[in-house]
C-alpha cells in the first residue's frame, strides 16, 4: 500500500516532505520484516537432541492427524484443533517399546505455499520419517505425491524399498507411510488406491488412533523400520543383563558390538558366545558374525 501511494504521488516540491515520510516508513517496515525472518531462522529448532533408541519425525499436511498420533503413542501433549497449523513448533515425546524408548517428533505441517527451512534440517537428521496421510479426504494419494515433492525440493528423498541411491548431497530417509482417520466414510476404497500406488515402495499402515490394536501395530512397525537392534551382554559366569540393552544399527557384527561395550575388551577378545536368535544357545561365534535383535553376547578376552 505504501509503495503504491509513493508510485502515484505527484513528484514536486510540495510533496517532498510526504515522499520522504513514506520512504522512511517503507524502510522501517523492510527492516522489521528482515528481523522477523532472522528470528525465525535462529529459532533454535534446527536441531533436536536425540534421545532413546532413535528419532522419528512426523511429516504431513495440516490436520492430517499427526498430533493425535503423537498423543496416542507417548505421554506428550501436542495441541489438537480443527483449524490448520495448530502445531507451529516441534513437539517431542518418548514412545515406550518393550524395554526401550523411541523419540517421536511432531513437526509443523508442510505446505505447498511456505515452509520454515528449519523443519527440513530436523528431517535430515532423523532416523525415520513417518509420513502421515489423512484418509478422510478425497485423493489421499495426492498428499503422498505432494509431500514427496516438497521434500525433494529440499534434497530429501524418502527411501523406497529395494532402492539404492548413490551417495551424494541428498538425504535418503527411511519411511513409514501412515494412513489415519480410517474410521471415516469412504476410506476403504481410498486405502486400496494408496496401497496400489505406494505399497511396493514404503511400508504402509492404515487405521484410527482410537483403535488400541492399531496403535500397538504402529509401535511395532516403527521399531522394525527404524533400523536398530537390542543387544544384551553377559559376563562369563553371571546372568545376562536384560535391563539395559545396547542399541546398535542393524547389521552390527560381534566385533563392532564389542567395540561399543569397551574398546579394550574388543582388542583383547578371544572369542564370543551367543544366546538368542537362530537357535543359538551359548555357541561360539566368529567376530564377523552379524547380530540379531535381542541377542545375548558373552565376550571372552585373552
Amino acid at each position: 500500500m505504501l509503495r503504491e501511494m509513493l508510485a502515484v504521488m505527484p513528484k514536486h516540491k510540495g510533496t517532498e516532505h510526504l515522499q520522504g515520510d513514506l520512504k522512511r516508513k517503507i524502510a522501517k517496515l523492510q527492516s522489521q520484516a528482515k528481523k522477523k525472518q532472522a528470528t525465525r531462522r535462529s529459532s533454535g529448532w534446527d536441531h533436536i537432541p536425540r534421545e532413546g533408541a532413535g528419532q522419528v519425525v512426523f511429516v504431513g499436511f495440516p490436520n492430517s492427524g499427526k498430533s493425535s498420533l503423537l498423543n496416542s503413542l507417548t505421554n506428550a501433549h501436542s495441541d489438537i484443533a480443527d483449524y490448520p497449523f495448530s502445531t507451529f513448533k516441534p513437539v517431542q515425546g518418548m514412545m515406550p517399546y518393550e524395554d526401550i524408548q523411541i523419540q517421536l517428533v511432531d513437526l509443523p505441517p508442510v505446505s505447498m505455499d511456505y515452509n520454515d527451512p528449519w523443519i527440513f534440517n530436523i528431517i535430515r537428521l532423523s532416523d525415520l520419517v513417518l509420513l502421515v496421510v489423512d484418509m478422510s479426504l478425497a485423493h489421499p494419494e495426492e498428499q503422498v505425491f505432494n509431500a514427496c515433492g516438497i521434500l525433494e525440493q529440499h534434497k530429501i528423498f524418502l527411501k523406497k524399498e529395494g532402492e539404492n541411491r548413490p551417495k551424494g548431497p541428498l538425504a535418503i530417509k527411511s519411511t513409514l507411510l501412515m494412513g489415519t482417520k480410517m474410521d471415516s466414510v469412504g476410506t476403504a476404497e481410498r486405502m486400496e488406491i494408496v496401497r496400489g500406488i505406494y505399497a511396493n515402495e514404503y511400508p504402509c499402515l492404515f487405521g484410527s488412533v482410537r483403535d488400541g490394536t492399531f496403535v500397538n501395530k504402529i509401535r511395532n512397525e516403527i521399531f522394525n523400520t527404524i533400523g536398530v537392534i537390542r543387544i544384551y551382554t553377559k559376563i562369563p559366569g553371571n546372568k545376562a543383563d536384560m535391563v539395559n540393552p545396547y542399541i546398535l544399527p542393524v547389521g552390527t557384527t560381534v566385533l563392532e558390538a564389542a567395540m561399543v561395550v569397551h574398546k579394550d575388551l574388543a582388542e583383547s577378545m578371544k572369542y564370543a558366545r551367543l544366546w538368542g536368535s537362530n537357535t543359538y544357545n551359548g555357541q561360539r561365534v566368529e567376530k564377523n558374525h552379524i547380530l540379531k535383535d535381542r541377542d545375548i553376547l558373552e565376550i571372552h578376552a585373552k
